[in-house]
């Protein structure tokens, strides 16, 4: 795990993207974002986060690809999820041949955010083990600001 971050977090929508940064930023992940899917590749080149977080339609670069390249680099996070608003698309996962670990659905629920971060990373620093307080904690901080 890099020093520095834990988490790369790519999407279009720069308000989705620092939202989420932001929010695993309270949970207690280290995390920075990308706006398209060649700033997600070259993010998890220089970083090497534990996760990579990726929107699937993105200009310049895809998620697909983008995902397919990030897990041919020296360093891949151990787990690239897909967070897409897509109803339907035939990505298939990294066990059937694809480049994603997990699916995620936008808007993302908490306890899947929470599960994926437990599994992918770890507790958060000074979480608990299951992170469940923490979670309540940052979201109730995040809600109000």
């Amino acid at each position: 795990m890099s020093s520095t971050c834990s988490v790369v977090v790519a999407d279009d929508s720069r308000d989705a993207a620092d939202s989420l940064v932001e929010l695993l930023g309270a949970l207690g992940y280290p995390a920075v974002a990308a706006y398209d899917g060649l700033e997600a590749v070259e993010a998890c080149s220089a970083l090497e986060p534990d996760l990579a977080i990726l929107d699937i339609q993105m200009p310049l670069l895809d998620g697909c690809a983008a995902a397919r390249l990030i897990r041919s680099g020296a360093h891949p996070p151990g787990t690239i999820a897909s967070l897409s608003a897509l109803r339907h698309w035939d990505e298939p996962m990294k066990s059937e041949g694809g480049a994603f670990d997990v699916r995620l659905a936008k808007p993302a629920r908490m306890d899947q955010l929470s599960e994926l971060l437990a599994q992918a990373i770890g507790p958060g620093p000074g979480n608990s083990k299951s992170g469940t307080a923490s979670v309540r904690q940052a979201k109730t901080r995040f809600d109000d600001s």
